[in-house]
């Protein structure tokens, strides 16, 4: 039938021609964005898995940030803790050496001036070992998460003994006394003088050293503080002590001379109490107890330094399979979501060459309606 009103070749023709270039929009999207689902609208079931496997990526992200920051700060404690293994090392040599009686008084002097300075840098480095407002040296706690979710089952936690001169039981050792040939160190006359400190602690550990061997190297009595952890083996020092320099051993009073024990620490009590510790510069009493004090303290700092150690190859560990594990997520995503470029390549060129033929089809289909003038010729 011919008509001029109607011409369905060519409706046929442009409805393949809007197809052909909704599809090849669709292509040319996919080939700007390289995604086959950019949106919802390509395939829901495929956007929405590939929306939450994204959230475990950006979680996985969390995850090596903070185990970078935790690994950051293990390479602070552990530069730290090696450096004050060194310098114990250096005070064990010191106070092994003031062990020589063959040294005389000023050498072994400057051998203590050494070894302070020694002493005092640990806390300097201790206390210098903080990352991001943490210090795992002077009690703080290493805290990570490993999983997407960050969930309490998979953090990693470290913590260590403190390195402080105090933790270490390094407080006032030394391997000579302060001045050369000094002959006594007297606790101070009055009321309440503790044996804790300074020169007097040395003279202490000294006097128990020779007198009370077994207490001296056990676990009741304290080298750093010259604290009693037993009660009875204080008061059996006490009587000793009041033969030796004639104190009497008693109980707290408001007059008097005497010794007493007060959460287990020896104290002098009295307008005119003191004790005297025979003690000057060659003797080797100081340096047997520096020695004993810091073989001590380089067990502690080498247990420290293990347990970094360890750690820090956990969260390596930990940091090549979180980055495979974030690897493999994000293959998984691509293969849903991702365009195969070569196969799209191919699609385009087939697509232009349809929508040219399409046009081409389209003008024949329009040119058709003419074909009627010539019945009126």
């Amino acid at each position: 039938m011919f008509s001029v009103n109607t011409n369905a070749g060519a409706f046929a023709a442009l409805q393949n021609l809007n197809t052909t270039g909704r599809a090849l929009d669709t292509t040319q999207s996919r080939i700007n964005t390289g995604l086959k689902v950019s949106s919802a609208r390509d395939d829901s079931a495929a956007y929405a898995i590939a929306q939450t496997m994204r959230g475990d990526v950006a979680g996985f992200k969390a995850v090596a940030s903070s185990l970078d920051r935790a690994q950051s700060e293990l390479d602070i404690s552990l530069a730290a803790g090696e450096a004050i293994s060194d310098l114990l090392v250096e005070m064990k040599q010191k106070a092994v050496s003031a062990k020589d009686s063959g040294l005389d008084d000023a050498s072994r002097v400057s051998l203590n001036d050494d070894y302070q300075q020694l002493l005092s840098q640990i806390d300097t480095i201790a206390n210098s070992a903080s990352f991001n407002g943490r210090n795992l040296l002077t009690g703080g706690t290493l805290s990570t998460i490993t999983d997407s979710t960050g969930s309490e089952a998979g953090i990693i936690t470290a913590s260590v003994t403190q390195l402080t001169t105090a933790s270490l039981g390094l407080s006032g050792t030394s391997v000579s006394t302060a001045g050369s040939g000094a002959a006594n160190t007297v606790v101070p006359s009055g009321s309440g003088n503790p044996w804790s400190s300074g020169d007097t602690l040395g003279a202490l550990n000294s006097y128990m050293s020779t007198n009370f061997s077994a207490i001296y190297n056990g676990p009741a009595y304290n080298q750093s503080t010259g604290d009693f952890t037993n009660v009875g083996d204080a008061g059996t020092v006490g009587v000793q002590i009041q033969s030796d320099f004639g104190v009497t051993l008693g109980i707290l009073a408001s007059s008097g001379n005497f010794l007493h024990l007060s959460a287990g620490t020896l104290y002098t009590q009295g307008s005119g109490a003191s004790a005297s510790f025979t003690t000057d510069a060659t003797s080797d009493g100081l340096a047997d107890a520096a020695v004993t004090a810091v073989e001590s303290a380089i067990t502690t700092v080498n247990d420290a330094l293990s347990e970094l150690g360890s750690t820090a190859n956990r969260l390596a560990i930990q940091q090549q399979f979180t980055g495979r594990l974030s690897d493999g997520v994000e293959v998984g995503i691509g293969n849903l979501v991702d365009a195969d470029m070569a196969k799209e390549s191919a699609q385009l060129q087939s697509l232009q060459t349809k929508q040219q033929l399409g046009l081409q089809a389209l003008g024949i289909a329009n040119q058709a309606p003419q074909t009627v003038l010539s019945l009126f010729r």
